[in-house]
């Protein structure tokens, strides 16, 4: 087993990793960006407003639509639904990072204690986190989404992870490699190749603690992640509803939920 397959070793054991891999899909997109707060609800497709719902009045390609008072109503809670489901997705995410920080944290610990300089993975899931944040909260208190974030996050996610490895490992193995050297130099007992299987065994055993520090969380996580996809299911089914009852938007379908569960397609 390579060292970056060691490595995988030890997220793929612990309990978070093996949650998110094995719970059933929940294949979740938008078809096209959105801008969402407590007053307005639009969608755009490259830069250009496909629609605008705001103080009552809806805004197809420009023009003003004609709407009675159960229309409005309907897109109204509409509005406000979808609003309501974008922090609470949003914490959902926040909570994956950080047991996934936790984790990589003790990983970097460890893999420094081994003499490998894994400094770059510290603070990595904070820096993801920033990052999906910014670009889906506004300071103004609405979200906006571009069309394709949500699917491509877990994708950006295993790069942005494997980059960071690969460049630690690349940093560090000629010193590990020297250390290995002298120790077989000064007499220690042990072929290269027992040494290198008494660091996988360690890197295995650090899966292991990862795993019991994790213990009952996993089940919480998917419960959660289940509760939310749940959540999206019935804002699709309410959009179809409305699109019934607002003929206009029809061309506009917006949400596209398979599954149910958004952990193994996010984390």
């Amino acid at each position: 087993m390579t060292f970056s397959g060691q490595v995988g070793v030890v997220l793929l054991s612990s309990t978070l990793f093996c949650a998110a891999a094995n719970a059933s899909e929940c294949n979740f997109s938008f078809n096209h960006d959105l801008i969402v707060s407590d007053s307005v609800l639009e969608l755009q497709e490259q830069g250009k407003t496909l629609y605008r719902f705001e103080d009552g009045e809806l805004v197809i390609d420009g023009k003003v639509q004609d709407l009675d008072g159960d229309q409005r109503r309907a897109l109204s809670q509409f509005q406000q639904a979808y609003y309501r489901q974008m922090p609470a997705t949003m914490e959902l995410v926040d909570e994956a990072l950080r047991m996934a920080g936790v984790a990589l944290d003790t990983i970097s610990v460890q893999l420094q204690e081994m003499g490998i300089d894994a400094a770059s993975l510290q603070g990595m899931m904070d820096a993801i986190a920033e990052s999906v944040n910014q670009k889906v909260a506004r300071e103004d208190g609405s979200y906006r989404v571009v069309s394709g974030d949500f699917d491509q996050f877990g994708d950006q996610f295993d790069q942005q992870f494997e980059q960071q490895l690969e460049q630690a490992i690349t940093q560090s193995m000629g010193s590990l490699m020297m250390t290995l050297g002298a120790e077989m130099m000064n007499g220690d007992s042990g072929s290269f190749e027992q040494k290198m299987e008494e660091f996988g065994q360690r890197m295995e055993r650090m899966g292991e603690e990862i795993e019991q520090q994790f213990q009952g969380q996993e089940q919480h996580f998917e419960a959660w992640a289940e509760r939310v996809c749940t959540q999206w299911q019935q804002l699709d089914e309410m959009e179809d509803q409305l699109m019934e009852q607002v003929p206009q938007l029809q061309k506009y379908d917006q949400l596209k939920i398979e599954g149910q569960s958004l952990a193994s397609t996010w984390f």
